[in-house]
């Protein structure tokens, strides 16, 4: 028996009837896909249910908007970037070796390390002087690709690399010459204010020796005497490679005022004179070797060698075989010759009647020839004991018209005066050092107060 369905029923189950499968299997996916996405959400819900309640305060509902961008994928590359070289300057402090400096600038480089201990040029870079500059070019890793540091006597030593090779190179430097103006006062001892004012050790013994015969700089040095100085340097690329002249300077001791200015003579050569114009320099200097003490005077002896008593007409000076000997004023070489009584000995020629010779001599000053001129201080030759000598001494004899006399009695002649045509182009010169001069003092008394 069929049952019978309700209009309303009946005409749905007609209606059902009359759709195809297909769309019906369409409803269904499109029914379980809505549940599908209730069951996502739901725990989704709930969590921002969980975030809402430890919210404070009223809620504002945020506006969401959702941005995109494509991004471009990164290219990695294996390839390493082409690094700029990094330039390094340092200045040598006292005590630092080549590894030190290299150090300080970040460079580690064994292979340079090495090649500056095998190479003959690269280890002149050992020989450092404070105050110098060490120039460096190198890369990221260290390696150095250029190199440069400038020596005491004005010579460049350059390291360079190409490639995995190293080489070295030196030469001279061309350099200015400049003027410097210090000054300074001393405090504890002449040689600590000289350091104080940064004044090198050449000027200062240069200082020592122009005031030599008027300042006592052994005893009679007190605090407060005063020093000003104006010299020339040789300087490359704004550092000082050697000092050169001083042009003029001024030493205050116990209130007394020394001065003193360079002189050229117009041939090349020149001399020191107090800005009166009067000499500062003596005629002859009293001892032909520094260092040394008088083992036989001008006097009568018995001779050491000849076994009789005879007239000594000279004076020995006692010192260590090379012991430097200088001439005690300018002069020409008359003689260089050797014998059996004084061995190696130079005979000088000064201006006029006075002449002087230098004997048992170990050794003659390199290029020194007859006829050739000689300035006073300048060094002639290495005591010894050649000829007739029983130990190393220098033998010397001043003579006047030829004739020995006793260099420790006889009236040294001064030093040569400036004639009146050299006193009209020295006046207006010593002027203007003067005002120089009074200016460096002032302001190191500025620079004090």
């Amino acid at each position: 028996m069929t049952p019978i369905l309700p209009q309303s029923a009946a005409s749905h189950a007609r209606d059902l009837s009359s759709v195809s499968r297909p769309r019906r299997f369409a409803a269904w996916q499109r029914q379980h896909l809505q549940w599908l996405a209730a069951a996502l959400i739901l725990p989704l819900g709930m969590t921002l249910t969980a975030y809402g309640v430890v919210e404070f305060g009223p809620q504002t509902q945020a506006n969401i908007s959702v941005v995109s961008e494509t991004l471009a994928t990164p290219v990695l590359s294996t390839q390493t970037e082409a690094i700029s070289p990094r330039s390094h300057l340092e200045v040598i402090r006292s005590g630092d070796t080549i590894g030190r400096v290299l150090a300080r600038m970040g460079v580690v480089d064994s292979q340079l390390q090495q090649f500056i201990k095998s190479d003959e040029t690269a280890r002149k870079l050992y020989e450092l002087s404070p105050g110098r500059i060490l120039h460096a070019s190198s890369n990221a890793v260290g390696d150095v690709s250029q190199l440069s540091y400038v020596t005491n006597d004005g010579e460049e030593v350059q390291i360079v690399r190409e490639g995995d090779y190293l080489s070295a190179s030196s030469g001279p430097v061309s350099t200015q010459t400049q003027t410097v103006m210090k000054s300074g006062r001393i405090n504890s001892s002449f040689f600590a204010a000289t350091d104080a004012a940064d004044i090198p050790d050449a000027i200062t013994q240069q200082l020592i020796d122009l005031f030599a015969s008027r300042v006592d700089f052994h005893h009679k040095l007190q605090k407060g005497d005063q020093f000003s100085v104006i010299y020339e340097t040789e300087v490359h690329q704004g550092s000082m490679i050697k000092p050169g002249r001083i042009i003029a300077a001024q030493f205050i001791n116990k209130g007394n005022v020394h001065e003193a200015m360079w002189f050229a003579d117009g041939k090349g050569g020149g001399d020191y004179y107090a800005l009166d114009g009067s000499s500062l320099k003596q005629g002859f200097i009293s001892t032909p070797v520094k260092f040394s003490r008088i083992s036989s005077g001008f006097a009568m002896r018995f001779h050491p060698v000849l076994f009789t008593w005879k007239q000594h007409r000279g004076v020995d000076y006692a010192a260590p075989t090379g012991t430097e000997v200088q001439a005690t004023a300018d002069g020409v070489i008359s003689r260089l010759a050797t014998d059996a009584g004084y061995g190696n000995f130079i005979e000088i020629k000064h201006d006029g009647k006075y002449s002087t010779l230098y004997g048992h001599l170990s050794a003659f000053a390199k290029g020194l020839k007859e006829g050739q001129a000689v300035s006073q201080g300048q060094v002639i030759g290495a005591v010894g004991q050649t000829g007739r000598a029983t130990g190393p001494h220098l033998h010397y004899e001043f003579k006047i018209n030829g004739e020995q006399v006793d260099p420790l009695t006889v009236a040294l002649p001064q030093g040569k005066k400036l004639s009146v045509p050299e006193l009209q182009v020295f006046a207006p010169l010593a002027r203007s050092m003067k005002r120089q001069l009074s200016l460096a003092g002032q302001v190191e008394l500025a620079q004090l107060e």
